[in-house]
């Protein structure tokens, strides 16, 4: 589990991830929730997030990464500098 934090995303990953949080997706989304996304936005389906163990929670159910959280941190850190 520790290898998925510091995976590093593509640009369409990171994409699909940030359109996630903005739809209010921020740590789970189900197969169901990406298929509302797909209909709403017309973005492709994450293969690479529902075909990876790593990302699985459960059945039809995935973590998403949690890149904005560490451009928040960086982006916090780099002002107080």
């Amino acid at each position: 589990m520790e290898n998925t934090s510091k995976v590093t995303l593509k640009p369409a990953q990171e994409a699909f991830v940030k359109t996630a949080n903005e739809e209010g997706f921020t740590t789970k989304i189900t197969r169901k929730d990406i298929i509302s996304l797909q209909s709403k936005l017309g973005i492709t389906k994450p293969a690479w997030l529902m075909k990876s163990s790593a990302y699985r929670l459960g059945r039809g159910s995935y973590a998403l990464p949690t890149i904005g959280q560490v451009a928040e941190t960086n982006t916090i850190k780099s002002d107080s500098e």
